[in-house]
């Protein structure tokens, strides 16, 4: 089953990466909008493969929205350790997303003035290299993009780049290799602080064998680490249900296994997450 955000602001939840977090959704409440359709997406396969800019909330939904919830958390007592973007697809896909990056800043500063809860990004780095995007994620206190492969076939096997998607008159037209290349550079000369976030797992889909954790699929992940030079690395292992129905979950002790191996490499700040 699906699971989706029905609400602008969400939870908060407690999270195994972020701890108690806020989610800040910026994308349809019905529907997942994503120019990906990862295999393991908790939000399923995509149902919208175009969508109009009126599907979006505008910032001043999100901000009544946002102040609504502060505001009640605040009369609980209660801190979230995170106010984190992410939702049903990829946040940086909302066109007003650095605007509404700055005023969810603002009320967390207020609501929050002694000691605010961090603002984070959780993406999958298809538009770093645009300049307002990266202006936007450059605010944030922490930004969490993906890396799932080394290698294009296997980042195109899991990622599923969705070739024409448009949104706003963008249209998506790259091929994988061309898409990976770019991403990995852009990724390396980043200019503010980021971690890389991977979900590890094996498995198969219509056929196609998918394991980002053995052999040269592995090697080359680790290369790529070595190339970007991240702030640090998330791993983490299936949680939800995915859509794809035949992906396998690492064992605890393998996740640590593979942290410790990225450790060895010289690779710092690696966390694993079962």
């Amino acid at each position: 089953m699906a699971f989706f955000h029905d609400h602008i602001i969400t939870g908060p939840i407690s999270s195994r990466r972020l701890g108690l977090s806020l989610g800040v959704n910026l994308l349809p409440t019905r529907n997942k909008l994503c120019n990906y359709d990862c295999v393991y997406c908790e939000c399923g396969w995509n149902t919208l493969k175009e969508a109009d800019l009126d599907e979006l909330p505008v910032p001043d939904a999100v901000e009544d929205a946002l102040k609504e919830e502060l505001r009640r958390l605040v009369g609980q007592g209660v801190r979230p350790d995170s106010v984190t973007f992410s939702g049903n697809g990829e946040p940086t896909l909302h066109p007003d997303f650095k605007t509404i990056v700055m005023r969810v800043k603002k009320c967390v500063d207020v609501f929050y003035p002694a000691d605010p809860p961090l603002l984070t990004v959780i993406s999958n780095a298809s538009r770093i290299g645009m300049r307002e995007v990266n202006e936007a994620l450059g605010l944030c206190d922490r930004v969490l993009l993906k890396l799932d492969a080394g290698t294009a076939s296997m980042y195109a096997g899991i990622n599923r780049l969705q070739k024409g998607f448009r949104l706003g008159g963008h249209v998506e037209q790259e091929d994988a290799e061309t898409f990976f290349g770019h991403l990995v550079r852009r990724l390396a000369s980043f200019p503010t602080p980021f971690l890389v976030q991977t979900l590890l797992f094996r498995g198969e889909h219509e056929g196609r064998k998918i394991d980002n954790v053995s052999g040269g699929e592995w090697d080359a992940y680790v290369e790529r680490l070595l190339e970007i030079r991240p702030q640090g690395v998330m791993l983490y292992g299936l949680d939800r249900e995915s859509p794809a129905k035949k992906l396998q979950k690492l064992s605890r002790e393998e996740l640590e296994r593979k942290a410790e191996e990225l450790r060895q490499k010289g690779i710092g700040n690696v966390s694993a997450f079962y």
